[in-house]
């Protein structure tokens, strides 16, 4: 795997080292988080002050719009071994996660493709106030695949984890994309091709297609709610609570959460929220707690015959496939995770799959 080394020198982004003799590399996208990186090779002097120098970016080679920065170097020197430079970090998603949200932000009766791309916007975008804009930073193009509107207030949290929460609730992706030193942020959605359609060409994982090896199937119910209470503003019996339970959990199956969101404000810059608002509006966040306090179920398969399928022919990053085991479990799952490794043993793409739904 041949790896570029970007740093923006004098305004410009400059490719300024090549790497192609790495001991092993892992490089991961996610769906919905920003990605991962790691590097293993051996030390060099000039790679060091490169990277001592300004922040580094890393790409592959034909693959310039997927960026990696450095946020690790590690030098381990050994009498036996050599010395080994670790060089690790994130998905250029993490640039998000340089930025909070300081002050009290509301919106009304609009989409949930607005409201992130309004938080990116104001928050390290175009409108952000000089000490916080990146001027590299923009939106990309709007899917408008929704008119379905919410109410959403935000205060304090970080701008790539309120993002995150976002495009869970609404089946979203996320990336950043980079031309020419530039990132645009995009939204994107995936394909459905497993059985729950007939329109797009069926992608099966399964040992009985010799392209599904080791697989973990978990069903976790350590964070699951069932009944969530908002607090909101006021003291005692005048404090707003809103309550959102799941049908029919009741009895041992009822698993109750409080939710303190006193930082959930009726007045705003803007004026004073009606009642009914204030309420809708914590029952919006009510009901966001409780859809990702679900019982968790995942599933992660490792591919054995990449030639079955092929990665970014047949399936992308975000796609519902189908899965099938031994054990006569079929079920629609999302590509939530790319893995790629290389090293000593060659190349190797595993796919993480998860939000199982069985069909």
């Amino acid at each position: 795997m041949i790896l570029y080394a970007w740093q923006i020198i004098d305004g410009t982004f400059q490719r300024v080292y090549v790497l192609d003799n790495a001991t092993s590399v892992i490089w991961i996208n996610r769906f919905q988080d920003s990605g991962y990186f790691e590097i293993y090779t051996r030390a060099d002097s000039e790679l060091l002050a490169i990277l001592a120098a300004h922040e580094t970016y890393w790409t592959r080679e034909g693959k310039d719009d997927n960026v990696m920065v450095t946020e690790a170097v590690t030098l381990k020197t050994s009498a036996e071994d050599g010395a080994y430079i670790t060089i690790s970090g994130n998905g250029a998603e993490c640039f998000l996660s340089r930025r909070i949200i300081p002050k009290q932000t509301v919106w009304k009766g609009k989409t949930a493709e607005f409201i992130i791309h309004a938080l990116v916007t104001e928050n390290i975008g175009a409108d952000a106030s000089a000490p916080r804009r990146v001027s590299r930073i923009s939106n990309g193009e709007w899917l408008h695949d929704t008119t379905e509107t919410i109410d959403k207030q935000v205060t304090g949290k970080n701008l790539l984890e309120c993002i995150k929460e976002l495009c869970t609730e609404w089946e979203y992706g996320f990336k950043m994309i980079q031309s020419g030193g530039n990132f645009t942020f995009q939204l994107y959605k995936g394909t459905d091709r497993s059985y729950n359609q007939s329109t797009n060409d069926y992608v099966i994982f399964s040992p009985a297609w010799d392209n599904l090896g080791d697989t973990e199937y978990t069903r976790d119910k350590s964070t699951q709610y069932t009944a969530v209470y908002v607090a909101g503003e006021g003291e005692g019996s005048a404090r707003t609570i809103i309550s959102s339970t799941l049908n029919n959990f009741t009895g041992l199956r009822r698993r109750e959460l409080w939710v303190d969101a006193r930082n959930s404000s009726s007045t705003t810059e803007s004026g004073t929220l009606a009642p009914t608002v204030y309420a809708a509006m914590l029952s919006q966040q009510a009901s966001e707690t409780i859809d990702n306090s679900r019982e968790t179920v995942t599933f992660e398969g490792e591919v054995l015959d990449t030639s079955s399928y092929i990665y970014g022919t047949d399936y992308e990053l975000g796609d519902i496939v189908q899965v099938e085991n031994e054990y006569g479990i079929r079920a629609a799952a999302r590509v939530t995770e790319i893995a790629e490794v290389e090293d000593e043993s060659g190349y190797q793409l595993r796919p993480t799959l998860e939000e199982w739904s069985v069909n």
